[in-house]
C-alpha cells in the first residue's frame, strides 16, 4: 500500500536531479564563455551600479548603454532612477544575458537587452555609456569611441580607465569594507 508521499518522492528527485542539470549547463556555457571571451564575468554591486548612474548625471531623457551588461544591474538601476531614459545593453554570454532577461521581467522595467558583441554595435546615437570592463577591451573601445561617439558623450567606467583620455571626474564607492574608482569621461 503506497500513499500519495512516497509516490511523489520519484517526482521530487527527478524535478531537483533536472534543477541540478539546468544549473551545471549554466555554469558550464559561462565557464566556457569566459575562457572563449578571455575576459571573467564580474557583477558589479548594486551599490556601485546606482553610484555610475548618480555619477553620470543624467537629465532623464538620454539614450544610456551598457557595453557588457551581464545581468543588466546597472541598466535596471538607471531605469528605476530615471524612467524616461531609453537603457540598451549588450552582452556576450548567453547565461548572463538570461539573467538580464530574468531581471528584466522580475523588475518590470522597460529596457533593451541584447545577446551580441559590444564592439560591433553603433554608438553614434548614444548620450551616455556604462562600463565594467577589463584592460583588453577598454583600450578596443577606446579606439571605437574616437571614431563613432559625438561629441559630449558622457562615459562613465568602474575600476578600469582608458589608456589615453583622462578622466573629468574619478569618484570613490565604498562597499563591504572595500572601494572602487568610478571614472567619469566626457568625449
Amino acid at each position: 500500500m503506497c500513499n500519495d508521499y512516497t509516490e511523489s518522492i520519484p517526482l521530487i528527485a527527478f524535478f531537483l536531479f533536472g534543477l541540478i542539470c539546468i544549473a551545471l549547463f549554466f555554469l558550464v556555457v559561462t565557464v566556457a564563455g569566459n575562457l572563449w571571451t578571455g575576459v571573467p564575468s564580474l557583477p558589479i554591486a548594486g551599490t556601485t551600479a546606482r553610484a555610475m548612474v548618480e555619477f553620470s548625471a543624467l537629465r532623464g531623457d538620454e539614450t544610456v548603454y551598457d557595453l557588457g551588461a551581464g545581468d543588466g544591474r546597472i541598466l535596471l538601476a538607471a531605469k528605476q532612477m530615471h524612467p524616461r531614459i531609453h537603457a540598451a545593453g549588450w552582452e556576450i554570454l548567453p547565461t548572463l544575458w538570461c539573467v538580464g532577461i530574468l531581471r528584466r521581467w522580475w523588475s518590470g522595467l522597460h529596457i533593451s537587452l541584447h545577446l551580441g558583441d559590444a564592439l560591433h554595435q553603433d554608438l553614434s546615437s548614444v548620450d551616455c555609456i556604462y562600463l565594467y570592463l577589463f584592460p583588453s577591451l577598454m583600450k578596443r573601445l577606446e579606439e571605437k569611441f574616437d571614431h563613432e561617439l559625438k561629441p559630449g558623450t558622457k562615459v562613465v567606467s568602474a575600476v578600469f580607465r582608458f589608456y589615453h583620455h583622462q578622466p573629468v571626474a574619478q569618484r570613490t564607492v565604498r562597499w563591504l569594507g572595500s572601494s572602487q574608482l568610478l571614472w567619469l569621461y566626457v568625449w
